[in-house]
């Protein structure tokens, strides 16, 4: 049966090992120069943060809900005249994320950081553990295509739109609170749902879907916006995913037992 709505479309492909592709690019602007430390110990105050742009590719699967993600990190915005003070290399914050149902996230970063010795993936299985992120409304891949997400982001009457992943596409535009994509979870803290979605009342989420005669995502943008945000942490957020190869037979696994150490911690999250 043709689907109706991308939400259809999607829960169409959500059986066995079947994925997409996910290309995602996120932008950062954190409006005030901040305070970022060079490599010659002397704090320079610029408006590049940690850093200004993530690359993630990697796939998801659909069916049993797993996915396999790297994310690297840039600086793009260094002036020229501080180029030869302010680190641009941030090959060390390079992080791939493997995570399995309800099994957790495993982790290895470049830098091994929190990694013992003999060992090579961070494993952590909280159920917490995305908390913030999830009550905050922040849009993931994975969230993207959840029933709720989708059905939200696709509301707005569709324009015709451009040709995507070699398909004619329509686009739904629109915007919203960003805690409207608020999702609760059994066993979530109370108090501190109650204070993140009164922050996230404060962020605003516009956002263009573009699908495919299938009712297939083929691309999501999105621009949150808090103007409320604290010095350090993004005043505007840009992000683009692409969704490539429907209909991918996608295999992901866990790493090697004995390469793996358990972490009470959570990790750090994919970047949103």
């Amino acid at each position: 049966m043709a689907a109706r709505t991308p939400a259809e479309a999607v829960a169409q492909q959500a059986k066995g090992s079947t994925g997409v592709k996910v290309t995602k690019l996120i932008r950062l602007d954190y409006g005030d120069a901040i305070s970022t430390p060079p490599a010659d110990d002397d704090i320079v105050p610029i408006n590049i943060g940690e850093y200004s742009e993530s690359r993630t590719t990697g796939f998801l699967r659909l069916g049993a809900a797993a996915s396999d993600l790297t994310t690297t990190y840039h600086r793009t915005n260094i002036p020229d005249e501080l180029k030869n003070v302010v680190p641009d290399d941030l090959s060390y914050m390079t992080t791939r994320a493997i995570s399995i149902g309800d099994s957790g996230t495993y982790e290895q970063r470049a830098d091994r950081k929190d990694v013992p010795a003999g060992k090579t993936w961070l494993h952590h299985s909280s159920p917490r553990c995305g908390m913030a992120a999830r009550l905050l409304g922040t849009l993931d891949a994975r969230a993207v295509l959840s029933p709720k997400v989708l059905q939200r982001l696709a509301a707005p009457a569709p324009s015709s739109a451009g040709v995507i992943d070699a398909v004619a596409t329509v686009v739904h535009s629109g915007s919203a609170a960003q805690a409207e994509f608020s999702i609760p979870a059994p066993g979530d803290d109370p108090v501190m749902a109650a204070q993140l979605l009164r922050r996230s009342r404060s962020a605003e989420v516009s956002w263009q879907l573009w699908v495919g005669p299938d009712q297939l995502p083929r691309r999501v943008r999105l621009i949150t916006t808090d103007p409320l945000a604290e010095e350090g942490i993004p005043r505007t957020a840009v992000t683009e995913i692409d969704f490539t190869d429907w209909g991918s037979d996608v295999s992901i696994g866990p790493p090697p037992k004995d390469q793996v150490h358990e972490t009470r911690s959570c990790l750090d999250p994919e970047p949103q």
